[in-house]
């Protein structure tokens, strides 16, 4: 018999993707059991409503989100170019792997009308979770213009961080309303992760240039 907890893992998974295949309006409780492999009744008894699943879904990328950005870029006690160099390599790899965190969990970042119609309670937490991150964000910006691997004025650095969070979150949007397509495959990850580091590349210095001539692959999702 599997562990209660491993259930309800299960469930919190075969949910994501069920999510992530045909968005929240479409996920029913039915199919869902069925993908889990259990009836009804058991997914009721981890999950009284569609909305307490829906939190808890939320409640685990904002656990993994949160965590991801903890993990922010170390300032060095120097600039030395070996340091910079780190520093942007660091940087670049946070991006990434937000990119790729916001793909794993695409449904909660695509389908937020359906989110809130159906889980009107994330409200709070989906808007107290992007200012975590938009600071987050903002601090990565700082470090990287303190080890002068960007050259941006304190002014622009909140337009910056802003764009950043809006095309991160929506460029899945952008792609499904120019294809038709309601879930594209990940062959348009790597241009999302393009299209962020695109707002960026007008604020390269030398180094981070110089960084992108000599590790090609670290600018890359896919390193």
């Amino acid at each position: 018999m599997a562990r209660p907890d491993s259930t309800r893992s299960r469930i919190l998974e075969q949910a994501r993707l069920f999510a992530n295949e045909v968005g929240f309006d479409r996920l029913t409780t039915r199919e869902l059991a069925a993908r889990c492999a259990i009836n009804e009744g058991n997914l009721y008894y981890y999950f009284k409503t569609k909305a307490q699943l829906i939190e808890a879904m939320f409640v685990q990328f904002d656990s993994e989100a949160r965590a991801l950005f903890d993990a922010l870029p170390q300032a060095g006690r120097g600039v030395s170019r070996a340091e910079l160099l780190r520093s942007v390599m660091e940087a670049v790899a946070l991006l990434r792997d937000w990119c790729a965190l916001s793909w794993h969990h695409r449904a909660l970042l695509r389908d937020g009308n359906a989110l809130f119609r159906l889980a009107p309670a994330l409200q709070a937490d989906a808007t107290a979770l992007s200012d975590v991150l938009g600071g987050h964000v903002t601090a990565l910006i700082e470090h990287m213009k303190r080890m002068r691997a960007l050259s941006i004025s304190d002014e622009a650095i909140p337009g910056l961080v802003a764009n950043i969070m809006i095309v991160s979150t929506h460029w899945l949007g952008y792609v499904i309303y120019q294809t038709g397509v309601s879930d594209p495959d990940d062959s348009y990850l790597e241009w999302g992760f393009g299209q962020i580091l695109s707002l960026v590349a007008p604020y390269r210095t030398w180094l981070t240039r110089l960084a992108m001539r000599v590790y090609p692959q670290a600018f890359r999702l896919r390193a």
